[in-house]
């Protein structure tokens, strides 16, 4: 391993990125984050987020569940998979996986990077029908902490205010 890979492992990294992306998607606007989530872009960037939550992801110990984010507004009408594994303090990522997962949620790509950003509340979410939960509702609870989401933060055109 070299010594960048070894620096951008480092879990500071991780949070660096996390809060790029968190200043972006705040300060971004709805077309804006649409244009780029319906780009070339979109494996590249939902990889990186994916990735980006497994280095700062801390769940407990005993947690041992499969998560799926089901991602859609891909070209075509299709849907972007991933999959958290959270076993034994640690969290992995896949595209694909055996089995069920215990918490399935399903988003439309805008709505995904505005909860992982922490541009909005995941319960905002539900509310307003944008992200779709199935399966054991105290992981989605828990969810949040477990992968250290960004918690909410106002729109950057209401700050300059």
């Amino acid at each position: 391993m070299t010594t960048v890979e070894r620096w951008l492992r480092e879990p500071w990294c991780a949070d660096l990125k996390a809060e790029a992306l968190a200043r972006w998607v705040s300060g971004a606007s709805e077309q804006r984050l649409r244009s780029v989530i319906h780009s070339r872009l979109r494996t590249v960037l939902l990889w990186q987020i994916f990735r980006t939550i497994c280095h700062r992801a801390q769940p407990d110990i005993r947690l041992n569940a499969v998560v799926e984010f089901r991602i859609g507004g891909r070209r075509g009408g299709g849907i972007d998979c991933y999959r958290l594994t959270l076993a034994g303090g640690r969290c992995r990522r896949s595209r694909r996986g055996r089995g069920t997962p215990k918490l399935t949620l399903e988003l439309e790509p805008v709505a995904f990077l505005r909860l992982v950003s922490g541009a909005a509340s995941p319960s905002w979410l539900v509310i307003t029908g944008q992200l779709k939960l199935r399966g054991d509702l105290k992981l989605a609870v828990a969810l949040p902490t477990a992968l250290r989401l960004p918690k909410r933060r106002p729109r950057a055109s209401a700050r300059n205010r």
